[in-house]
């Protein structure tokens, strides 16, 4: 690159770096004059969001798993999927997703120790 080009180069951008200063103090005179905070001139623009892959809540704390829940509630007798949803529930298994019922059933379906027959479930043997 020659000489010219990098001194064009360098005299543009503090052009551009003068400029931007003088836009952020109008702004910030404008945002003292809304009654807002000077601090909130250079935050406009949208939000980050979460990261890809992070959780959004925190994880319930509970003795048993999903799985030994389901099964001792089964132990006694097949159950529906709404009815073991209840005895789950009533052995203190807390779900944090927003419909519990699809959680079970993804267990139910997916676990081959589970044992379907005419929508209720039992431990398969």
């Amino acid at each position: 690159m020659k000489l010219n080009n990098v001194n064009q180069y360098v005299a543009l951008r503090e052009a551009l770096v003068k400029e931007k200063a003088k836009l952020e103090a109008r702004l910030a005179e404008i945002n003292r004059a809304l009654g807002g905070r000077a601090s909130e001139a250079g935050t406009s623009g949208p939000k980050p969001g979460p990261k890809a892959g992070s959780r959004r809540g925190k994880r319930a704390k509970n003795e048993l798993s999903m799985k030994e829940a389901a099964v001792k509630a089964l132990a006694a007798k097949p159950l529906s999927r709404t009815e073991l949803l209840d005895a789950v529930l009533k052995l203190g298994y807390k779900f944090t997703a927003s419909n519990p019922l699809n959680s079970l059933s993804t267990l139910l379906y997916s676990d081959k120790s589970f044992k379907n027959s005419n929508g209720k479930f039992s431990v398969g043997k």
